[in-house]
């Protein structure tokens, strides 16, 4: 099984076309994509609700999550509307959009909580830019909900990617995506924690197969074929209990 953990989906009609629903099924059906985690561009409870109408047709493709901003007032609200009545599996934060810091545990608690009540997933956005998300802030987050599933969206690049990975190697429920990544940042991952990280490639900012090829190419530099098939699709799988 294929699974691209960092899926954006369009929910508005002037943002970008090549993320309408209908263009990333066909894309995810030309590169042989058999689920995808997707999200919209922006937090907003209207635009969680048009992303489940727009992927509804396609049960088995998508798993969605809930773009939330966790200093909005009805954050949590949000949150568990999305989880029960929309049957999303958790959700994305991006600090740089929502203007928070992920060293700020108060203010995240709220939604975490509910996420480690439920053994549930959040993907998170981290890049080397932004003062407010470094690697570092996910092993205090990590250890304090020990239940969630933290995917590092993008693992630090491009600056902090070996912080990235040591977080990964030190913390059980903090995993990696390769979305933006480098060429060598996924050999790094390959070398030194294959079973941490999860394919990403950041559709439509990034083709599909554009982060195939990267994958397999470091993965037959290092003649590591199994460590491939872990990376997309593989560890996804073990880690969420799909067949």
């Amino acid at each position: 099984m294929v699974i691209d953990a960092h899926v954006h989906i369009a929910t508005e009609e002037e943002e970008n076309p090549r993320a309408r629903v209908e263009n990333v099924i066909a894309a995810m059906d030309k590169n042989g994509i058999d689920k995808a985690v997707c999200f919209p561009f922006a937090a907003g409870l209207e635009k969680q609700k048009k992303m489940a109408e727009l992927i509804r047709p396609y049960p088995d493709r998508f798993i969605p999550l809930a773009f939330v901003n966790p200093s909005d007032a009805e954050a949590r609200e949000q949150l568990l509307y999305c989880l029960d009545e929309l049957g999303f599996w958790g959700m994305k934060l991006h600090p740089w959009f929502g203007n928070f810091s992920l060293a700020n545990i108060g203010l995240l608690r709220p939604l975490f909580e509910i996420l480690d009540e439920r053994k549930l997933y959040t993907v998170i956005h981290c890049t080397s830019e932004d003062y407010r998300v470094h690697p570092v802030m996910f092993e205090r987050l990590g250890n304090e909900f020990p239940n969630v599933t933290i995917q590092m969206a993008h693992m630090g690049e491009v600056m902090a990617g070996e912080y990235a990975i040591d977080v990964a190697k030190r913390v059980p429920n903090v995993y990696l995506d390769t979305a933006i990544t480098s060429y060598m940042a996924v050999i790094h991952v390959l070398e030194q924690c294959p079973d941490k990280v999860f394919m990403g490639c950041d559709f439509p900012f990034y083709r599909f197969e554009m982060e195939l090829q990267k994958q397999r190419l470091a993965a037959e530099e290092l003649q590591d074929m199994e460590g491939y098939e872990k990376l997309t699709g593989g560890n996804f799988a073990r880690v969420f209990g799909l067949t």
